[in-house]
């Protein structure tokens, strides 16, 4: 009879816990995945992306074909259900989601070329829109499978996504997603850094485009892992000088509680992983952890910061400094001082603006105050371009923003590509503003130029 209790008693507090679970898993009010081109749904997952023909009322087109492929052609991914299928469109083409919870929504757009019948569609050539914002424009897929992550804040009962192909070319989608965000996840608006330090941005009016994802520490933290589904990469592909740094993890140590940032802003997976300064074996050293970045110039960039101090206990205090470029975004961070509490994750958003180079860095480094052995630490970072005054988050649109422009004020981060490795005596790699090679004509298939360019400053600068 105690046996049998007992088995009851772990039954209950089992339920208990799974509904529990379920309650701490954010489900959105607005909620559209769809597997474009496909007859079948696709679990991914725990999320199921519906098939297209499911909703039909949503997409207006005078003609689209559903295309296909088989399953050994396509990326080894968890999500590469998605890609066996797509959706080509010839003619412009209109998603219209009905939109019941007003605020940020996020766009994401999964793509996967191959051939079907006629089509290869690695040679396609189209333009997206959302709202009146540019997402795309004449782009062509150069390396699959790729994801393309927007932020929209939808004021109307609709969100209007549109697919036009460029002349004697066509469109094409694998998967979408539309779902309505947390409140509190995109801000309002946050303090700039440039030479107009200390202004404020309202961000209201404005789309972003996800650049950069990174979990510090080394580690991948995958959709799977995520609350909102998102992909943090590893950042030692980012990292200038990995010989300065050791790779922590103590996810044990992160706490959520005290009416701080929840697991929306960023799983503990990325919270209880840092990429810190190593000064264990000298107490002298007077370097910063740099991570460097590619990005189109011409625009306006959110750069969030993650923080935990998963280090400290039972080691001294932490103090750091914290830079974009060569701005000092913070000085003497002092993660107890503002969370209150060890392992309390916090974050910071800032705004940057990149004008004539692809390179934007990120660093932090030991302050002058606090403990003898200088350190400085960085769990996660997220980098967002914000839609230019043409409403236009596409390269395309920033060469003729920034002509138009005129004799804006820029920093030294506009110029340059600065590393500060030493601030007694700082090492600085200086990149020319000239253009790169962007293919034939006026075709800028060649603009992932600027990726290859700053992995081989990265390589070189190692």
């Amino acid at each position: 009879m105690v046996n049998i209790c007992s088995c009851e008693l772990l039954i209950l507090t089992g339920s208990i816990l799974c509904l529990v679970c379920v309650s701490l898993e954010y489900v959105p009010e607005d909620n559209y995945l769809i597997d474009c081109g496909s007859s079948t749904n696709s679990s991914v997952g725990d999320r199921v992306f519906v098939a297209d023909q499911s909703y039909s009322d949503v997409l207006s087109t005078p003609h689209s074909i559903s295309a296909n492929t088989s399953s050994d052609s396509t990326s080894s991914t968890y999500d590469s259900a998605l890609y066996q299928t797509a959706k080509i469109f010839n003619e412009s083409s209109h998603y219209t989601f009905p939109i019941k919870k007003p605020g940020r929504h996020w766009i994401r757009l999964h793509f996967f070329p191959f051939a079907y019948r006629n089509y290869n569609l690695s040679m396609a050539k189209f333009s997206v829109s959302a709202q009146n914002f540019t997402l795309i424009r004449e782009y062509r897929l150069e390396s699959p499978p790729i994801v393309k992550e927007y932020s929209v804040n939808v004021t109307s009962g609709s969100l209007v996504l549109t697919f036009t192909p460029s002349v004697n070319s066509f469109a094409f989608i694998n998967a979408l997603e539309v779902f309505s965000l947390p409140d509190k996840l995109i801000p309002a608006g946050a303090r700039t850094i440039s030479s107009l330090q200390g202004n404020y941005k309202n961000l209201w009016k404005q789309a972003l485009e996800t650049v950069e994802r990174v979990n510090m520490g080394n580690q991948t933290v995958f959709p799977q892992n995520d609350t909102l589904w998102r992909l943090w990469v590893s950042d030692n592909q980012f990292l200038i000088h990995n010989n300065l740094v050791t790779f922590v993890s103590n996810v044990t140590a992160v706490n959520f509680t005290g009416g701080g940032p929840s697991e929306n802003i960023a799983p503990a997976l990325v919270y209880g992983t840092a990429t810190r300064l190593n000064s264990d074996s000298d107490p002298n050293i007077n370097a910063n952890v740099t991570w460097l970045f590619d990005v189109d110039p011409g625009f306006e960039y959110l750069v969030r910061f993650h923080f935990c101090d998963i280090l400290s206990n039972p080691l001294p205090k932490l103090y750091f400094n914290v830079y974009i470029g060569s701005w000092l975004v913070y000085q003497n961070l002092d993660l107890l001082k503002l969370t209150f509490s060890l392992g309390a994750p916090y974050f910071m958003d800032v705004i940057t603006r990149v004008s004539d180079t692809r390179l934007l860095n990120v660093s932090v480094g030991p302050s002058n105050v606090g403990t003898p052995y200088p350190n400085a630490i960085l769990n996660g970072l997220e980098i967002m371009k914000i839609s230019n005054s043409e409403d236009s988050l596409d390269v395309l649109d920033s060469i003729s923003s920034r002509s138009s422009e005129g004799d804006e004020e820029r920093s030294s981060n506009n110029y340059q590509m600065s590393t500060q490795f030493n601030r007694g005596n700082n090492f600085e790699t200086r990149v020319s503003a000239r253009e790169f090679s962007l293919g034939g004509g006026d075709d800028l298939d060649g603009v992932s130029m600027s990726k290859v360019f700053a992995q081989m400053v990265r390589e070189e600068m190692r």
